[in-house]
């Protein structure tokens, strides 16, 4: 699977009210050991699959002349079987997507940096998320947030090709409609009339 960088500079002046990046003064003045998350956008993505998979590399150098660093990739990709963890990724400031979150920015999540689950009926042109809920997580990385169109059947759902993992700050990219509705505690659940409505709290959903 072929790939490229994202120039998250021109997405970002496309787009200014729902797609942020970090400032240029912080993305030009990362230093070796900081991690930042790079779009690796598919060239030819089949149905089903993503448009990019949002990864994270730890810096290990930049060049002091031109400001271009070299990392390394600390995630396992999900699609791109050309890269593994490990692999080095030579990339420039305006590829630079987000820096590592901290309590009180107004994008933090709890569970960003966290899995979720997702149908992958949400990520088809002209879908999207319109019922999710939260339940409690068995593992370290699961955020427990479980996210669905709403109209997939029994025999959908019981195949897990049809399933997929997902980071929540990546989902909130795609949507930042879901930042509000991410931030709810294990047992709530939301839903929507669809992409651009208002979500609406759940009561008793179980």
């Amino acid at each position: 699977m072929e790939w490229t960088l994202e120039d998250v500079e021109e997405v970002s002046r496309q787009h200014p009210n729902s797609f942020f990046i970090p400032s240029r003064q912080e993305r030009m003045t990362q230093n070796p050991g900081r991690m930042v998350r790079l779009h690796f956008i598919l060239t030819n993505p089949k149905e089903g699959e993503p448009r990019a998979e949002r990864m994270w590399v730890e810096i290990t150098g930049q060049d002091p002349v031109t400001g271009r660093y070299t990392g390394l990739l600390t995630n396992v990709p999900g699609v791109i079987q050309t890269l593994q963890p490990g692999a080095t990724v030579e990339f420039e400031p305006r590829h630079i997507a987000r820096t590592i979150l901290r309590e009180g920015d107004p994008a933090w999540v709890e569970a960003g940096e966290k899995a979720a689950l997702v149908t992958k009926k949400c990520m088809l042109p002209g879908s999207g998320v319109r019922w999710m809920y939260r339940e409690a997580a068995t593992r370290e990385q699961d955020s427990g947030w479980r996210l669905f169109t709403g109209d997939e059947d029994g025999a959908y759902l019981s195949d897990p090709k049809n399933t997929a993992i997902m980071n929540v700050y990546d989902l909130i990219d795609r949507d930042p409609g879901l930042l509000e509705p991410f931030r709810g505690a294990v047992g709530t659940a939301f839903e929507r009339s669809g992409p651009d409505a208002a979500w609406v709290e759940v009561k008793n959903w179980r």
